[in-house]
């Protein structure tokens, strides 16, 4: 495992972390400097140790809000301040040179984003009072809350997207993921919540069993070409679903498969299935189940790659039990907070937030299963693989 503090580096409480690369570590800082709102964006070289300003520039709306998404050789940001005029950035990681800056006026205000590649992205607007009576037609036309648009940087051109399984979906409903030199889009369609997803199945006798979480995918490129032709519906493949009487819900992925937690409410059976990339074979991995005499527990899933563990309550402390990819076995002090992960099957990583009507405090400790050091920090945290970041 490998600790890299930032704590000194990381300023203030608008400092955000983009990516954990293997060498570098990307992020970005907002300061006020002569009465003008900056923005840095940042690159730490782990193996130098060594900080330099990738880009910087001057927000002249004060109520900017930075969307990130990070890709091989660029960092994409979307500007926005709830109105309709947003605007739209790529850097180059190596350079900090702008790839591509459009400014955009929407017919609505601005409410999502997702980065799906480096020169595409969807949008998502809602009412405002310059476009209201716009919007009562559409809302009467299509049925649809919301705008969804797809724009392409390259062309400098948005589509309007018509298909109402990405036009009602959330920004964290569009996944996308690299296969071989293909991408790939995965569209989750979940009803509501799982409490309310619970209700419906109380509730089936009225509202039938066709009360259905799905899972889509389809090819990004197809995608593409598909929303800007202009179709109703793009050519999205069901992998998996679940009617009234369960839910499927998306638990992340790893470099040969996805992963999604599958409950069956009438046994109140809890698995873990995993989905191949390459051929999409399904299969349960894991029982997520607690046994007759664990009462009080639950279970933690890795989402950066599919590890899960059991959490079970033993009284004068925790027992973390790792139930796929992971074979740890460690009781630990409760004292530490709610489990977050835990690296090379050794290092349990916790956090606990400390908190008053008026303050609000957030330790992160590192907990040595085989020597029993611990270590507290008040910060944030984020782990990838083997690296622990403090900030």
């Amino acid at each position: 495992m490998k600790v890299v503090d930032l704590r000194n580096i990381f300023a203030n409480c608008n400092d955000q972390l983009i990516e954990i690369s293997d060498n570098r570590i990307y992020y970005a800082e907002e300061k006020n400097e002569e009465g003008h709102n900056s923005l840095f964006l940042l690159e730490y070289n782990r193996i130098t140790k060594r900080e330099r300003i990738l880009a910087n520039y001057i927000l002249d709306r004060p109520a900017f809000v930075p969307h990130f998404f990070s890709f091989p050789d660029i960092i994409f940001m979307v500007l926005e301040d709830g109105s309709s005029h947003i605007e739209l950035l790529s850097i180059d990681k190596i350079t900090g040179e702008e790839r591509s800056a459009v400014m955009l006026n929407l017919v609505g205000n601005f409410s999502e984003c997702a980065a799906l590649d480096e020169n595409h992205v969807i949008l998502f607007t809602e009412e405002d009072e310059t476009h209201a009576e716009l919007f009562s037609e559409y809302r009467r036309l299509t049925g649809f809350a919301r705008v969804a648009l797809l724009f392409d940087l390259e062309e400098e051109r948005y589509y309007y997207l018509r298909d109402p399984r990405i036009c009602n979906a959330s920004a964290n409903d569009l996944v996308t993921y690299s296969l071989e030199d293909d991408r790939q889009l995965l569209v989750l369609q979940p009803h509501g919540d799982e409490k309310e997803k619970w209700n419906c199945y109380r509730n089936r006798r009225w509202l039938g069993d066709h009360v259905n979480d799905h899972v889509w995918l389809c090819p990004l490129f197809d995608f593409i070409v598909s929303a800007k032709s202009g179709e109703k519906r793009v050519p999205l493949e069901l992998i998996l679903s679940a009617g009234t009487d369960g839910l499927v819900r998306y638990a992340g992925m790893n470099e040969e498969e996805i992963y999604f937690r599958v409950k069956h409410f009438p046994s109140n059976d809890q698995r873990l299935c995993a989905v191949n990339k390459r051929t999409g074979k399904r299969q349960i991995v894991a029982q997520l189940n607690l046994r007759s005499n664990e009462l009080d527990g639950y279970f933690s899933i890795d989402t950066e790659d599919g590890r899960a563990y059991k959490i079970v309550d033993q009284g004068d402390c925790f027992v973390a039990t790792g139930v796929l990819h992971s074979d740890l076995h460690a009781p630990y002090s409760k004292e530490l907070g709610d489990f977050i992960t835990c690296v090379e099957d050794r290092f349990i990583i916790a956090k606990y937030v400390l908190a008053d009507e008026t303050d609000s405090f957030e330790f992160h400790s590192i907990y040595d299963c085989l020597t029993g050091e611990q270590q507290s920090y008040e910060c944030s945290c984020a782990v990838r693989g083997g690296t622990v970041v403090l900030y």
